[in-house]
């Protein structure tokens, strides 16, 4: 029985900030003086920097879904059981976990995919009551137990 469970969705405030980011650094790329000489720096960077910017996007977009926490830290989220490593870093505005996946994975595919994630759940990717009674059960360190049935306390 899962203490907390919703339905993700891509956060649009994430991915403003990054868009943000990426914008000034590639804004600043283009307006820097740069020598005649080194405009295959000048490019390369140019990019290397767009290049991430779709790259961030992309795994942003990804960061959706159902996703459930369950007792003595743990957290099923895309088919895979994930432990919460510690500490948890919390802002008003997001969560960042650091996960670990429980069970490697077999196969060729486990060569390309970590067994480590780091994953931040934005406020705006939940509904109010749905991010309240994460962070309630996040700060009060109350993941070793199983949950109360039906008995949601709003921080």
């Amino acid at each position: 029985m899962a203490l907390w469970q919703c339905d993700l969705r891509v956060s649009w405030r994430s991915q403003l900030f990054s868009l943000a980011v990426h914008g000034m650094v590639i804004l600043l790329i283009l307006l820097l003086p740069w020598p005649p000489g080194d405009w295959i720096i000048w490019l390369v960077l140019l990019v290397i920097m767009v290049s991430q910017a779709i790259r961030s996007q992309r795994r942003i977009s990804a960061r959706h879904g159902e996703i459930a926490l369950l007792a003595q830290d743990r957290l099923l989220w895309r088919k895979l059981e994930w432990r919460i490593r510690q500490p948890v870093w919390m802002i008003d505005s997001g969560i960042l976990l650091s996960l670990t996946r429980e069970q490697k994975r077999r196969g060729w595919r486990r060569i390309f995919r970590s067994n480590k994630q780091k994953l931040w759940l934005a406020s705006d990717s939940m509904s109010e009551a749905e991010w309240r009674h994460l962070r309630q059960i996040l700060l009060t360190g109350k993941r070793d137990s199983e949950p109360a049935k039906n008995h949601h306390h709003p921080l």
